[in-house]
């Protein structure tokens, strides 16, 4: 079925910048403490703020704004109630964020690992399950950004993880209408990473690479005391959000030079330094993807472009309050209108790369004649969902026999999501004929268009069965990076009902998963 460009490649995780905002009042102390917070030095802010008028407005304003970086959203709301403060433009936006903050953080859990620096606040108790995998993830990201932008990292990383989009508005300012829009499931704002559930997308989405991509921000924040440009921001952030693990099968397809590309000839580009604040706010889901495709293709070719240390020069340069084109300059010998023209030049003369049927940027791809029409794609294949789940094999396997799938503009045979349900139905058959068959649809993931955790998943179960654990192993961790409260990639088990593995108990993720199972066939 047709995907959106958001949900296509769902890692959508966005910075909601506000770069080179300023302290109101005259005191110098307090935007010299600003720039400490920016940056994470709250220790030097702290210092800063002691120096300065205790009634001065930015003073105040800073010390709420503390606050907020610190994950103190009451003590900040208190500050703020101040009348001179709630009446500058700052004082009033600061407010807004410490109100939903408190509102979304009230009664939370809080896991706190110390020995390795990381924080994570849950809005719903049952995503504790994911508190090692986070973990795990910022722990090796942040390696990952230390030896690629020589990164530094205060202590602690703050985590948290809302339940839906409204909390995650609440949390960051960003319009919930604009994370509807264009499939926001992070923002890295205010010193913290803020990440939407996997259990708030039916099928989860790679939200382990997505906190790599947020903890990028909070470096490069850090690093250029939130100087940056947006398209720098986003930038280093896509090409640093898989490289914290060894390389996946679906890291580069289709490749962002080929997206930026088609972009730029559907004229969906836009220039690099008019992104405006946030790809987050762009008005489609294929405009954040061609932006996002853009600043990652453009990044990219600097990096390789250049000699090692580019980037942190430019960073470097930012901190020290060049406007980005001198930075560039000092960094790499030539501005954005220059690097501009190199890169697309660049993309200009590659070949051309087509792009998946189900990533048609803006139109539908055109209609087979002899293929089944969407409606009737879906309408098959769910009830062939149904028909499974009242254990009705054969009459499912029928179903999707009928849409004759070769070349079916919906579901074509590289969707992963129609390979797994065959494959589900051909092992409801209980014959080993047609197990073996369904072992056919999970062999090589370079054979389907995207990722999916329940394709991995059943993938594991297949490989586990014929005791292949070199295969199942990376296929549940997979599952589990994707969508980690299926039942079949917490438990590594075909069956909800079915013990766990004799050689593992059961795990936290995988009660987890099974006290929120949905029953089969009444999701919508």
């Amino acid at each position: 079925m047709k995907r959106s460009a958001a949900a296509f490649f769902v890692s959508v995780a966005v910075l909601a910048a506000g770069n080179g905002v300023r302290a109101d009042g005259p005191d110098e102390h307090a935007g010299r403490a600003q720039e400490y917070i920016l940056a994470n030095d709250f220790d030097e802010a702290r210092k800063e703020l002691a120096r300065g008028k205790p009634d001065d407005v930015g003073i105040a304003t800073e010390r709420a704004r503390l606050a907020l970086y610190e994950a103190d959203c009451d003590g900040a709301l208190v500050t703020l109630s101040s009348p001179d403060v709630a009446k500058t433009e700052q004082g009033a936006m600061l407010a807004d964020i410490a109100r939903g903050c408190a509102r979304v953080t009230a009664a939370n859990v809080l896991e706190e690992d110390h020995d390795q620096g990381v924080w994570i606040r849950y809005q719903d108790e049952n995503d504790r399950a994911l508190t090692p995998l986070i973990i795990e993830t910022v722990v090796k990201a942040r390696e990952a950004l230390t030896r690629d932008l020589g990164a530094t990292w205060p202590k602690p990383t703050r985590i948290v993880v809302v339940r839906d989009l409204l909390s995650l508005s609440a949390m960051t300012g960003l319009p919930y209408e604009s994370a509807q829009t264009t499939g926001t499931v992070a923002v890295a704002k205010w010193g913290r990473v803020t990440l939407l559930s996997p259990r708030a997308s039916i099928h989860g989405y790679s939200w382990r690479d997505t906190v790599a991509h947020e903890l990028t921000h909070l470096a490069v924040t850090r690093a250029t005391v939130d100087r940056a440009p947006l398209w720098l921001q986003e930038g280093v952030a896509k090409r640093e959000e898989v490289r914290w693990r060894e390389p996946g099968p679906f890291d580069d397809r289709p490749s962002p030079d080929a997206i930026a590309a088609r972009g730029i000839e559907l004229k969906l580009d836009l220039p690099l330094d008019k992104l405006g604040p946030s790809i987050a706010m762009l008005p489609s889901a294929d405009a954040a993807l061609v932006a996002f495709s853009e600043v990652a293709s453009f990044v990219r070719f600097f990096a390789s472009s250049t000699p090692p240390g580019s980037l942190e020069r430019l960073f470097a340069a930012l901190r020290d309050g060049k406007e980005p084109d001198s930075a560039l300059e000092i960094a790499s010998s030539g501005n954005l209108k220059q690097w501009d023209t190199k890169w697309r030049a660049y993309l200009q003369s590659k070949p051309k790369e087509p792009l998946p049927p189900l990533l048609s940027l803006g139109k539908e791809p055109a209609p087979n004649p002899k293929a089944p029409s969407l409606r009737e794609v879906r309408e098959r294949m769910r009830l062939a969902e149904l028909l499974l789940a009242r254990k009705h094999p054969t009459e499912a396997l029928s179903e999707l026999e009928r849409l004759q799938l070769v070349g079916a503009a919906g579901a074509p045979q590289d969707d992963p999501s129609y390979r797994y349900l065959r494959g589900r139905v051909l092992m409801a058959l209980a014959d080993p004929g047609r197990t073996k068959e369904a072992e056919v649809l999970f062999q090589d993931p370079k054979e389907v268009l995207s990722s999916y955790g329940p394709w991995w998943a059943l993938r594991g179960v297949l490989a586990r069965s014929r005791n292949d654990e070199a295969i199942a192993e990376p296929s549940f961790a997979e599952a589990v990076a994707t969508d980690p409260f299926d039942v079949e990639a917490a438990c590594e088990t075909l069956d909800a009902d079915s013990p766990t593995p004799p050689s593992k108990d059961p795990s936290p993720l995988c009660q987890s998963a099974r006290a929120w199972k949905v029953p089969s066939g009444t999701e919508d």
